[in-house]
Parts: C-alpha cells; structure tokens; sequence
C-alpha cells in the first residue's frame, strides 16, 4: 500500500471509526514525516496538510469528526554555554484538525458565563456525558486541510502515544529525553496523561507502554515488568504532578504470581529460527543477500534446531546462520536471560599494587589520581585528606591483615560502596601505622582510561615543548560527547592536535566532533583592551594528525575516514576494522533473545562501496612493539607527534595583525 523513504515498517497508522481510511505517517523525499489518509474505497493516498513540519502519530477521534497528531513545530532554542551553539529540545506538540470542511473546530471561542447545562464539546466534539456512537460515519474533506489545524493548548514537551479516547485524549509524556529520529536512547518511563475539558490531567507515572480496550472502557498499562489495569473514565483525574506525589498507580497491578506458561522447547526454537531467518531477509540491506542462496541456506542450518539440546544451540545456530552474509553488525544476543549467577562485587581503591615477596605483603605500586568529574569519580586513596602515597604498603582491612597469600581483591569482596578502614604504612610493619576511611568503587575502569589519556596528554606536552594537544576519542557516541569537551575547549589555542581514535568503538556519525575540529577562522576581530577574537567564537588554527588501530570499528572507522575526507591532516597507525555496514534494526525474538538486521551501507559521493571488510588504511603504518610499550614507549603516539611538529616547522599558522588604526583627516575650505 505504501512504504517510507527509510523503507522501514509503518508503524503508527490509526483506522477511522467506521474502518474507511487509514491515517499514518512517512517519510518523505525531503527527509520530514507526514500524515497521510489511505481510502479503501478507492485505494487513493491523501495528503493531509503537508508543509514543512515534522508530522506523526495520527489518531482518528473516537466519533470521527477530528485527527489528532503530534508535531515538532515547537522551536525554543537552548544556547551551548561554552560556544555559539543552539539546539532544540521538547519540540514537539499536539494538533487536531476537523476532517470535514465544514466540521466543528477543536476549541470554539467560549462566552465568559459558564455554560447553561452540563452536555457540551469537548475535545473530540464528544458528548461529555455519553460514548461516542458505534462505528459513525467519516467525512473527510481534504481540501484545505491544513487551514483546520488547531493546536491544543497545552506546553511544548516530548509526547508521544496519542490514543483517542470519548470525551478526551490520551498521551505520553517526559520531561527529559532524547526525542530525536533516530530514538537513540531508550526513552521513558513517562507520564501518562489525559486531556479533556481544555486541561491536561495526570492519570498515571512512570508508564512503560499502555494499551486500551476495542470498547476504549479499559486501560492496560506496564510499569517495568509488572502490569496493571484500570478504567479509563473519569479522565479528569489529579492535577499534573499530583499522582508522582501521591503515589498514584500503585494500586491496580495485577498479581502474575500463579501465571504459568507451558512452552515446547523445541517447537518454540523452530519458530525462533525461521522467524531470525525472515527477519534477515526482510532487512538486511541488500534485497540479494550478498548473491547467497537464502533459502537453500535456511534449508541447510534449519535441520540442526532438531539437533539443539538448550537455547545455547539454538544462539550459535542462528549465528552460523547470519554469518554467512560476512557482514559487520550481524549479532544474535541475549537468550536465556533468566539463568544468571549473582554477583559478588568487589571493592576497588583505584590504585595498582604489586607484591614485595621478602615482606609477603602488597604494596601501593600506583595511585590513578586523574578524576572522571562528569560523573564525579574519583580513585578512593587520591581523595583529599586521606594521605596515602604510592609505596605505601597496604597491611589492614576492616582490621584483617592483609597477606600475600591471598590473592590482593580477596579481601575486598562485598565491599564496594560501603565504608572501610585500611591501614597503611612506608615499611611493612604494623609499627607506626596509620588506618585512614575510605569508600572502595566497584569499578575503576574509567580511571584507568582517564590515567591512560592524561599521560598520554602528558607525553605529547613533553615531547612537543607544548605546542601541542592531545585529544582521545574512545567512541562515536556518548564517551566521547562526555569527554571531548574537556580536552576540546582548553586546548584550541595549541600550535597542534593529535586524536587519538585507537580503540574506538563507533556508535554513530563521528562527524558532531570532527565539524567542531575543522572549523576554520573565517575573520578576526579587535577588541580595545582585550585579545582579539575570532569567527567562528570557538575555532582551532592547528595542524591535526589521526592514529587509529585495528581495535576501531563502526564509528570508528568512520572517524579516519572522515578525518581524511575533511583533508584534516595525515592518519597514522594500523588497517581500521572495517565494519560500515550499519544497523538500526535490533529485533526481539519471542524468548527475549534477539539478533540484528545490517540495513544500511556506505558509500562514496561517486558511487562506490567502502570500507566494509577493508578498513581505513594509515598514510604512515606503524605497529606497536609489546616490548617497547611495557618500557613506557607509544610508537604510534611519537610518529604523531613527529608529524605534526614537522608541520608546525614547515607551514607555522601565526596570528594575523590588522593594519593600522584608520586615521580621518578634516578636510577645510580655505
């Protein structure tokens, strides 16, 4: 009937009263979703008042008179407090339109007395004090259509769900969220709201999803993993905010403890499978299946499910499955998610320590003193006050004496997050000791990456006179967003740059960083009493380099990719992985396993395919010596900075000076 540009399932399509016209909404050639109505009658597509907004969610009012959608026509910008910077959050809102060209409107102009008896409109020109009639005709008018749209007044925010119910409306919303097209995070809980009588009421908090009855009586709604029910009407329920305060929705969850599901293994595992197997063909990017035979090979793997034994076989099965396609981004994921161990946390210092064998006892080796202050980590011995340096030997915890002949984390079991005495001391005796608090971490991986960056910082700072900077992107995604401001904005006045892309593990386009890295001065300007400034406010002048390594993937091969496209500078390291094949399709399996559908890949402006199962290839190869590298030696990280320094050298990018003040003479009549 009819497809998106993006060729993915329609999802949000609502049937008339009278199942006449179906409304929905697509993706257009010039990249906005609009509602469109399909007639059954005679199979034609309507547009519904195309302009130049984001248009979704269509639902048809309950008595057939009004469509509601939801719009991202809503534009408050919040500016970036460190640059020029603006973007769009809580954009969206909910509209209605009458379908007949001489329908009622939504909201008609009221007389200030109050109304003279207690039936009236209300949202969907329902009566207030019956059900919308059974299955009433619809008239649909397109003509002008988009002159009919009325907002309804309620704040911007980021709603979602709409669902029609008599007398009113249901929707979702949140207060924070990423809300964007590609839903990147998972969003929610919300509130569940309802709005009638020109007010928004909240009926329920912390919704997952909802679901009405065919009557519209009933609402089913989840809240985690549990389940709830209660009566739609009345929709005038507490005011918003009031059912966060009062604990609303606590009541009315269903009791699922004596729910008793009977499966057949294997039955269950065939269906998983040939489901897996429909789902790549349906998705995967390539209608051809890379020139395999998808049904002989279905064929060919189908036969062992008989054979699996636990969904352990079935998991690999569906793996051998999808690999053939020998494409990046082909994963088969969490079966059997309800046979897993608890576990044992175990409290960390964030230091390093090694054993002294003569004393048969540990000792500080290496505090990572560099905190992580987006999220507020810091290594437990390097807060302040507590006074414990690396060689100092770690004797006591809790009391215990610590020995070399368990293993150092041995006796740390169960204390992550909880308050500990340790005593320490410089030689390993309990004589003139010292016990200090302390609160261990359960994880300090993130130091660790934080003392990795900061000495590598270091070293080029060193080894460069610091004419130079040092940036490390760990991903394309939220890592990087979190910690490429720190090292982006105190850094640009530098003479140059290296990023660091090695290990990076994507996420999405890496071109939100690199926009900001190759910004070019575009004028200057002079200030009296003050430096002078630059346009674009927050722009860089220096020579880059780029090292990546085989460990960068995804996002990461894109980063180098781009970095050379952007004619940033030179690409130093090892071959990228190689995987450009994307996904956006993670489909759920009846189980609660799951397994991706690649969807999407690359290509060059010239038609070309790319870096899929080749990677990015270095201007300057160079490998890392294991051996070098225990000695403290980064040869990729010295080839960068050699580079650079040659650059600097041979074509150095001073600060330009304006020419004199103009001087205006007065001209006289003699």
């Amino acid at each position: 009937m009819d497809v998106s540009l993006d060729a993915k399932e329609i999802s949000d399509f609502s049937w008339s009263p009278d199942s006449r016209w179906l409304a929905y909404s697509k993706m257009g050639l010039d990249m906005v979703s609009h509602l469109w109505i399909y007639g059954l009658a005679d199979g034609i597509r309507h547009p519904v008042a195309h302009g130049i907004y984001n248009d979704f969610n269509p639902v048809f009012s309950r008595d057939g008179k009004h469509l509601f959608f939801i719009s991202n026509r809503r534009f408050d910008p919040t500016f970036d407090d460190m640059e020029w910077e603006m973007v769009y959050k809580k954009v969206a809102g909910i509209y209605g339109l009458a379908l007949a060209a001489d329908g009622p409107p939504l909201f008609p102009l009221r007389d200030d007395e109050p109304a003279a008896s207690k039936t009236g409109t209300n949202v969907a020109g329902t009566e207030t004090t019956a059900h919308a009639s059974a299955a009433p005709g619809v008239t649909i008018g397109f003509e002008g259509m988009e002159a009919r749209v009325e907002p309804f007044p309620l704040p911007r925010g980021n709603y979602r769900r709409l669902a029609a119910v008599d007398g009113g409306l249901l929707y979702f919303n949140a207060g924070s969220g990423d809300f964007n097209r590609f839903e990147i995070r998972t969003t929610g809980p919300f509130e569940l709201a309802a709005f009638t009588d020109r007010k928004q009421h909240e009926l329920l908090d912390g919704v997952d999803d909802y679901s009405l009855s065919p009557d519209g009586a009933w609402l089913a709604y989840r809240k985690g993993k549990k389940i709830g029910m209660r009566k739609v009407q009345p929709l005038a329920g507490p005011a918003p905010g009031a059912a966060k305060r009062a604990g609303a929705g606590s009541k009315g969850m269903l009791d699922l403890s004596a729910l008793r599901t009977f499966l057949d293994p294997k039955a269950e595992w065939r269906q998983i499978f040939w489901e897996a197997w429909r789902m790549e063909r349906d998705f995967y990017y390539d209608p051809n299946m890379n020139g395999l035979d998808w049904k002989a090979l279905g064929k060919k793997y189908g036969r062992l499910i008989d054979g699996a034994s636990c969904p352990q076989d079935l998991t690999y099965v569906i793996g051998e499955l999808i690999g053939e396609l020998g494409t990046s981004h082909t994963y088969v994921f969490g079966r059997d998610l309800h046979h897993k161990a608890e576990g044992v946390n175990v409290g960390l210092l964030g230091a390093r320590f090694e054993m002294d064998p003569k004393a048969n006892r540990y000792r500080i080796e290496k505090i990572y003193r560099a905190p992580e202050w987006t999220s507020g980590l810091m290594a437990p011995l390097a807060r302040p006050g507590i006074g414990v340096h690396e060689g100092d030997y770690l004797l006591a915890v809790n009391g215990r004496p610590i020995t070399g002949d368990r293993e150092i984390y041995a006796w740390f079991q169960d204390l992550a997050g909880k308050q500990i005495e340790i005593t320490v001391n410089g030689t390993p005796s309990f004589e003139d000791a010292r016990t200090v608090r302390v609160k261990p971490i359960g994880s300090d991986g993130m130091l660790r990456y934080m003392d990795w960056v900061e000495h590598n910082r270091r070293v080029v700072d060193t080894a460069s006179g610091g004419k130079i900077g040092y940036i490390h992107l760990p991903d394309t995604y939220l890592r990087s967003a979190r910690i490429f401001p720190a090292y982006y904005y105190s850094q640009t006045q530098k003479e140059g740059l290296i990023i660091d892309g090695r290990f990076n593990g994507g996420g999405l386009d890496p071109y939100i960083f690199l926009e900001r890295l190759a910004r070019r001065p575009l004028s200057y300007w002079t200030r009296r009493n003050s430096h002078d400034q630059v346009t674009p406010w927050m722009v860089t002048r220096a020579h880059m380099a780029l090292i990546t390594d085989r460990h960068a993937g995804s996002g990461g091969d894109e980063l180098p990719m781009e970095f050379r496209q952007l004619k940033m500078g030179p690409i130093i390291g090892t071959r990228t992985w190689g995987g450009l094949v994307g996904v956006s399709m993670f489909i759920g399996m009846v189980d609660g396993g799951g397994l991706t559908a690649p969807d999407y890949r690359i290509y060059t402006p010239e038609g070309k395919w790319i870096v899929e199962n080749k990677g990015i290839q270095p201007d300057f190869e160079v490998w890392l010596d294991p051996a070098q590298m225990a000695k403290g030696h980064d040869a990729q990280l010295e080839k960068a900075v050699d580079v650079v320094l040659e650059e600097i050298r041979d074509d150095p990018r001073p600060w330009p000076h304006h020419p004199p003040f103009p001087v205006e003479k007065l001209h006289t009549t003699p």
